[in-house]
């Protein structure tokens, strides 16, 4: 079973790339020129957290929404570019209303990273998921949790029971 830091590495982009099926590295021409996924995704982080564009985020989430760019936003997340702002990636999550409910184990990968806020964010969007869910992914998304759960601080040990309790919640 890893340990809390060996989530770590998959945000490592040095080690890791990572890559969400149906997601494809160049997008359709936008006024002329090919838009790569990459320049979107900075262009989702920029706007989702640089201060200077708070008036756009709301705009911005709607249209993450409105143009099912869930994919897109879960990219963003796991692009090394977000690593200070990741927390405010995870919240967009539940702020545009999109339904992660098929990304599940990458929301319990994001609710047992080290920065308490990721965490946090991660378990607010779990709690807004529909399901339906598979009952053994359930069982062996608490069954690392609990095992995870053993070798932290009890600030966030209390923010993994909920977890635990929210996800044994899905399986009823």
């Amino acid at each position: 079973m890893e340990n809390n830091e060996d989530f770590k590495k998959y945000f490592d982009s040095k080690n890791y790339i990572t890559k969400i099926i149906g997601v494809e590295e160049e997008e359709k021409e936008e006024e002329g020129k090919l838009i790569k996924t990459e320049d979107k995704i900075s262009k989702i982080i920029n706007l989702l957290t640089d201060p200077a564009n708070k008036s756009f985020k709301e705009a911005t989430l709607l249209n993450l929404k409105k143009e099912k760019g869930g994919d897109l936003l879960l990219l963003a997340i796991a692009s090394p570019k977000a690593d200070k702002n990741r927390h405010q990636l995870v919240a967009a999550c539940w702020e545009s209303e999109i339904n992660f409910s098929k990304y599940l184990p990458f929301f319990i990968l994001l609710a047992l990273d080290a920065d308490y806020l990721v965490s946090l964010e991660a378990m607010t969007v779990m709690s807004t998921m529909e399901g339906p869910f598979e009952k053994d992914m359930l069982n062996n998304a608490i069954k690392k949790v609990k095992e995870v759960q053993k070798n932290i601080t009890s600030e966030k040990a209390v923010l993994l029971n909920d977890l635990v309790y929210t996800l044994e919640g899905f399986i009823e």
